[in-house]
């Protein structure tokens, strides 16, 4: 119950700085924002750089195992991209924007026993822009009255398969949560969340 209250106060923390919702044409705009750093590119530039090649001679056996980017009011957002240590059980995450920041090493949040899985990137075949197209799809056709303000996005590879994972946070404080095969871009899951429930469960 600690962790879901915790988990409740952060995202809405996350909201609180949002005022301004999304209309549907300027959601879609932000197509145009991200083509200039997709996931991909974000990575290629991470691997090419000094700090990277530098990091990663001395943890050769860590692998990416994530990857985050968080889009508000039409802002092109900075990519983290996680690589994690098996042995170590630890997680070192890479800020890229206009430059490459490596953050300290930190606990990576799992279920005790469970592993984490590497992202294969050859079954990265649905990019970024069109998991945020079906997304919108799915927004408008299932939660229509939901004003989106913030997206959240994620790659990851969990049990349900590699996916990308979408948190959409709306003005009335509920969660779509929506997940999209990276793979397929077929849809495995959707549903909508009231923030407050954390709180009540």
């Amino acid at each position: 119950m600690v962790q879901k209250e915790k988990k409740c106060k952060k995202i809405i923390a996350l909201t609180y700085f949002s005022h301004k919702a999304f209309k549907n044409q300027n959601y879609i705009n932000l197509l145009s924002v991200l083509k200039i750093m997709g996931f991909k590119t974000a990575l290629k530039k991470l691997k090419e750089s000094s700090e990277f090649k530098k990091w990663i001679s001395k943890n050769k056996k860590s692998y990416l195992t994530y990857a985050f980017t968080m889009i508000e009011n039409s802002e092109k957002s900075e990519w983290q991209i996680g690589y994690y240590d098996k042995k170590m059980d630890k997680v070192t995450v890479f800020t890229i924007n206009n430059n490459i920041e490596i953050n300290p090493e930190q606990d990576i949040f799992k279920k005790p026993g469970t592993a984490v899985k590497k992202v294969n990137l050859k079954n990265v075949k649905f990019s970024l822009d069109k998991v945020l197209k079906k997304a919108q799809t799915i927004k408008e056709k299932e939660y229509s009255k939901e004003v989106v303000t913030k997206t959240i996005a994620i790659l990851q590879n969990i049990e349900l398969g590699q996916l990308w994972n979408l948190t959409l946070i709306t003005s009335s404080l509920n969660t779509i949560n929506i997940k999209i095969d990276a793979k397929t871009g077929k849809t495995i899951k959707h549903e909508l969340v009231s923030l407050f429930q954390f709180k009540a469960s």
